[in-house]
This record gives C-alpha cells, sequence and structure tokens, in this order.
C-alpha cells in the first residue's frame, strides 16, 4: 500500500511539472531601459543588473529551479510583483518609474535585495561599499516626483 501511494505521489509530482507559469514579456526595447535613459555608468550597470534585473526588468535570468513545479509558480510571482511595484525594461512608462524614489531607502534599509535572492545569487550580494555606491547614485538619479508635479514627502524623523 504504502509502495503504491509513494508511485502515485511521483506520478504527480511528474505531471505536474508539465504545467509552467506564463514568463512571456514583451521584447525589452533597450532605448527603454533605466540604465540606458539614466545613462548610468559601467560600475553601477553591473550592480544593478546583478541586484535588481532579475526580479524588476524584463531580463530575468531563470535558474534551474525555476522550472520545478511548485516553485516555479512561487518565483514567478515574486517576479511579477517586482515588475509590477517598478520596472527598468520600461523606464519611459510613468508607472514603472512611480516608485522610483524609494530604490536608494530600500537599499540603505536592506530591504533590497531581499536576502534569501541574495544567498542563492552571488553577484546579487553587496558589499557596505557597493550598496553605499547605489544609494547615492539611486539618491541622485531617481525622480523626486510623482509625475503630477508634487514632490513626495520624506519623512526622516
Amino acid at each position: 500500500m504504502k509502495k503504491r501511494i509513494a508511485l502515485i505521489l511521483i506520478a504527480l509530482f511528474a505531471l505536474a511539472q508539465l504545467i509552467q507559469p506564463d514568463r512571456s514579456v514583451p521584447a525589452p526595447a533597450p532605448a527603454n531601459d533605466m540604465l540606458t535613459l539614466t545613462q548610468a555608468p559601467p560600475d553601477i550597470r553591473v550592480l544593478v543588473e546583478g541586484a535588481c534585473y532579475d526580479c524588476h526588468s524584463d531580463k530575468s535570468t531563470y535558474p534551474w529551479y525555476a522550472y520545478v513545479t511548485p516553485m516555479n509558480f512561487w518565483l514567478q510571482s515574486h517576479i511579477n510583483e517586482g515588475r509590477e511595484k517598478m520596472n527598468f525594461s520600461r523606464w519611459n512608462d510613468p508607472a514603472s518609474r512611480e516608485e522610483a524614489y524609494e530604490c536608494g531607502e530600500v537599499l540603505r534599509e536592506g530591504e533590497m535585495p531581499p536576502k534569501n535572492y541574495a544567498f542563492i545569487h552571488g553577484h546579487a550580494q553587496l558589499t557596505d561599499a557597493q550598496r553605499g555606491r547605489l544609494v547615492d547614485w539611486f539618491d541622485a538619479h531617481m525622480p523626486k516626483e510623482d509625475g503630477s508635479g508634487a514632490e513626495h514627502e520624506e519623512n526622516h524623523d
């Protein structure tokens, strides 16, 4: 009986692998990319692409485990959420820049890149100097306006 249950579970797991989340995105237009539009220096490009682009652009690089159900659905949901919050590949779209003023702050506070992402992806493990460089660059280059001409209120009390 245990053997039959185990075989059924293995068969269900194997069949589940046929179900994959939708990973389709429009082909990224290089001219609309944040790093291009801001003319980011090479060191910033490397850091942002390594620490941010898998979740916050249309240029995600999927690791092997992104194709294993059910992990694939959790991972794709996380990526979709990141793109919805801010998409560096669509910097020409105001909705992609809406939260940009927070980039430096979330880096400064250690919220980004998420620790579970950085743990698995060595290129996202930022040194204090790299994090500081990114914070300074984002603070200097990300818009402080919400598109309506009103500046975001910042409270540092």
